[in-house]
Formats: C-alpha cells, sequence, structure tokens
C-alpha cells in the first residue's frame, strides 16, 4: 500500500524544532495561567501560626471533605503534603478543586518508589491543578471515577507509571488530563514506566479475554508534555473508549514493547472505539529490546490519526504500524490525514503483527 500523505523532508528539521519550542513555551504558559485566582474556601496547613485571614482551616484534607461544601476550592499550604486518598465522594453539582495556595507550591513527595501520591477512588468530580507529586510507585491513580480532571501538573521519578485512569469495579467516564509536564517515569521497573495509562491490559489466565471488562470513557489528553518515559508515553487499552489525544509533545521514549502512543493492542475482542491521536509532535523514540521503535500503534478503533509531526533517524523505525489486533469487524476503520514523518524509517506499516491467529487487519482511508 502507498501512503504518500507521510512525507519524509530533511529541511523541515527546523520547523519541528520550532514547533517544539512552541509546544513547551504554550505548555509553560498555559499551566502559569492555572485557576488560582478563584479564592480559596478552605486550607490545608500544619503551621502553628494561626491564619491572619478568615478562610477556614484544617490540618488534614479528610478533615476538610468532612465539612465540603459544593464548590469548595481546597488550598494546600504546606511546601509538602502527605499522599492523599479521596473514596466515596462525590462533589455535588460543582467540581471539588484541590491546589496549592501558591502554583506548584505544594510537593507530594514519597520515598524509595513505593505508594502513590494521589489517589482518588469510587468518586465523581474532583480538579486536581498545579501540585508537584515525584517519588512514588505511581503518582496519580484514578478508579472507578468520574468527571475527573488532572491539569497543570508536573508528575516527575516514579518507580512506574506516573498517571493512570483504570477501571476495576464499575469504571467511569469524563477524563480531562491537559498541561502536565511528566517524565522520568518507571525508575524501578522501566517496564511499567508509562507517562499516562488509560484502561487496564491484564488479562485472564487463559488469555481468552482482557481480565476487567468494565470501561472508561470520554478521555481527553491534550497540551502535556511527556519525555524520558521507561515505556510508552501514553498507552491507552482496549477497554478504554472515546479518548482524545491532542497537541502533546512527546521526546525521548525508551520502549520495551509497542510504541510512544499506544491504541488498544491487545488480542481482545473489544465492544467499543472511538481514537483521535492529532496535532501531537513525537521524537526520539527508542526500543531497548532490539525491536523497531514504533511511534504511533494502534490495534483497534474506529481511530483518525492526523496532523501529527514525527521525527526520528533510526532506519528501523516506524512511523505509524497498525497492528493486526482489528477483531471487531465493526470498529476497524482507520484514517490517516497529513501527518508528517522526518527521518530513514518507513513512515507507515498497516501489518504489525499481533498476538493473535486471526490476523484481522484495519480497513485504511488515506485523505
Amino acid at each position: 500500500m502507498m501512503y504518500n500523505p507521510i512525507n519524509r523532508y530533511k529541511n523541515k528539521v527546523i520547523l519541528v524544532i520550532l514547533v517544539l519550542h512552541m509546544a513547551t513555551f504554550t505548555n509553560t504558559a498555559n499551566a502559569e495561567v492555572t485557576n488560582t485566582t478563584q479564592d480559596c474556601t478552605k486550607i490545608i496547613s500544619t503551621s502553628k501560626h494561626k491564619p491572619s485571614h478568615s478562610t477556614p482551616t484544617f490540618t488534614k484534607l479528610s478533615l476538610a471533605l468532612e465539612r465540603y461544601i459544593e464548590g469548595d476550592v481546597v488550598c494546600l499550604a504546606d511546601s509538602y503534603q502527605p499522599v492523599i486518598l479521596i473514596e466515596d465522594f462525590n462533589s455535588g453539582s460543582k467540581p471539588l478543586i484541590i491546589r496549592p495556595l501558591q502554583y506548584l507550591g505544594t510537593t507530594i513527595k514519597s520515598r524509595y518508589y513505593q505508594g502513590t501520591g494521589l489517589t482518588i477512588k469510587n468518586s465523581n468530580g474532583i480538579i486536581i491543578e498545579g501540585l508537584i507529586i515525584t517519588g512514588g510507585l505511581s503518582a496519580i491513580l484514578i478508579q472507578d471515577s468520574s468527571n475527573i480532571s488532572i491539569t497543570s501538573n508536573r508528575v516527575f521519578n516514579t518507580g512506574n507509571q506516573a498517571i493512570s485512569i483504570k477501571p476495576r469495579h464499575y469504571g467511569g467516564s469524563h477524563y480531562l488530563i491537559k498541561d502536565n509536564i511528566v517524565f522520568n517515569t518507571g525508575m524501578l521497573n522501566p517496564q511499567y514506566g508509562e507517562g499516562l495509562y488509560i484502561g487496564d491490559g491484564s488479562y485472564t489466565k487463559d488469555r481468552s479475554r482482557l481480565r476487567i471488562q468494565h470501561t472508561v470513557r470520554d478521555v481527553t489528553i491534550m497540551n502535556n508534555i511527556i519525555h524520558h518515559t521507561g515505556n510508552e508515553a501514553i498507552d491507552v487499552k482496549a477497554n478504554a473508549y472515546d479518548v482524545k489525544i491532542l497537541n502533546n509533545t512527546i521526546n525521548d521514549i525508551n520502549l520495551k514493547f509497542n510504541a510512544a502512543i499506544t491504541i488498544a493492542t491487545e488480542s481482545s475482542f473489544a465492544e467499543f472505539g472511538g481514537y483521535i491521536i492529532e496535532g501531537n509532535v513525537l521524537t526520539n523514540i527508542h526500543n531497548r529490546s532490539g525491536y523497531r521503535p514504533i511511534a504511533i500503534a494502534v490495534g483497534h478503533g474506529d481511530t483518525v490519526i492526523k496532523d501529527n509531526i514525527i521525527v526520528d533517524e533510526a532506519k528501523k523505525f516506524v512511523a505509524i504500524c497498525l497492528f493486526t489486533t482489528f477483531l471487531n469487524p465493526k470498529l476497524n476503520k482507520v484514517t490517516l490525514e497529513h501527518n508528517i514523518l522526518i527521518g530513514r524509517g518507513s513512515p507507515f506499516s498497516a501489518n504489525c503483527t499481533g498476538g493473535t491467529k486471526d490476523k484481522a487487519k484495519a480497513v485504511v482511508t488515506v485523505k
């Protein structure tokens, strides 16, 4: 199959470098204007000095949530905050906002790559913004929760994944991951060092299907900077659907397998799909197993891959690779439009062999 819309133009390297710098500047600028002007309605502080203002102050987040009022903005005043667990919480008609008193002024730091910095389970309506989270086995875990936004945070030096959204008993919907900077993942276990992990890819013992049948849906991942991860920058599993990956900057990804952006390559029939990968810049993708490095890999549909810029000089490199795991014939369409590869590798492969005997391929449309 001829695939012309991905072009290899060496003289566009300068353009891509400018795009990378602009993306970094835009991300930082967007983060700087995060909602820090909205008044704090509650403050968390362990300081012995009494505040000079009338805002209710608590020593623990859990105590503040016991007296939650719809639309609360809870501000963390201390430089270091203990790990946060929010469970069985519903914010009502307005979201709960948790942020530092000063932008990026609070760090959740775990030791020895253990535990999770911030966990939200079985909850609804929470915005987390402007925190620094580092050092745990994972940084942020969202499980069986809905209407969650993770914006303008700095997440780095994690043992495994950085940010995970997973179903377990119920699943969930409506997530926004935006304007975050994520780097240095997989410091303990590189194989599990995804930057963003969406869904759950674990199989049953006989590997006949995915173990978790619940789903997460309506996920928007946009304007994030992700670099130096131990495996995929963004890993979306087959039990996650309606996922948009937009305008992210991804650089220096050290893969064990799959691709920098991986969409549902599990060898498992999936009932739902719908993925958009658009406007991302991906550079310097490596594979430490000796396998071909891949920028974008897809194994399920329906998927639109559009206006991405991919830069890599490895000869074995594949910019866009479709795994032969399109087991649902109602969801096997992939549309490719105006993607650019700068490098010596292959712009496209429609036959990245998956783990099935079916060798189920996508139906590809090139615009």
